[in-house]
């Protein structure tokens, strides 16, 4: 079963580091380098061409969640390529998806029904007094695991989110982060999707 496999690959080592052959780029945490990095990873990974710009959009969605969100000081986008299939890993040190919607008034149990409601699309973004549904997280997860076929993870304070083609499951993390949040992605690129067919919001049930 994939998913034993991938989620005990994050909780042995969930944070970026230079190991396992990763690409790792810095987010700067006082000006937007998101361009920057995500062009210099997709190069440095060869990611096909036919689906660069998707995973553009996604490192894009991604960041941007981390810039308007976490208040983070470190942060950082990583890749590498093993057997044919692509990890990714978006990560920053900043206040948890739970502190942020509870820093927004929403009523959170815990850090899991933080990450199940972030995925399925609740927001702290305010702009002009209006509260946007968050599609971030959505986007990510419908393309890399209905696109993709891959799989899809997020780690914030002591939970675990996984998501897959087959099951969606929640873990608490044995190795609590005491900041931040990781989001994994695991998927082969060599077949060309449309993401624009994958934008659609969904509901993921635990």
């Amino acid at each position: 079963m994939k998913e034993k496999i991938l989620l005990e690959e994050f909780k042995e080592n969930p944070r970026i580091t230079n190991e396992n052959k990763y690409h790792v780029k810095k987010l700067n945490w006082n000006e937007d380098n998101s361009f920057e990095v995500t062009n210099e990873l997709i190069n440095e990974l060869n990611i096909p061409k036919q689906n660069q710009n998707t995973m553009k959009f996604i490192f894009y969605e991604l960041t941007g969640n981390i810039y308007d969100h976490s208040k983070f000081s470190e942060g950082c986008i990583s890749g590498r390529l093993i057997n044919a299939q692509y990890d990714f890993r978006v990560a920053d040190n900043g206040i948890s998806i739970k502190n942020s919607f509870k820093n927004a008034g929403y009523e959170i149990e815990n850090d899991s029904d933080a990450l199940i409601k972030a995925v399925n699309g609740l927001s702290t973004k305010n702009d002009l007094g209006y509260i946007e549904r968050g599609t971030g997280l959505n986007n990510t997860a419908n393309i890399v695991v209905n696109g993709f076929d891959g799989e899809f993870l997020l780690i914030s304070g002591d939970a675990i989110l996984y998501i897959n083609s087959e099951k969606v499951i929640s873990q608490k993390n044995p190795k609590k982060l005491s900041t931040g949040t990781i989001v994994n992605l695991r998927l082969d690129l060599t077949t060309k999707i449309d993401m624009y067919n994958y934008l659609n919001q969904i509901e993921y049930r635990l």
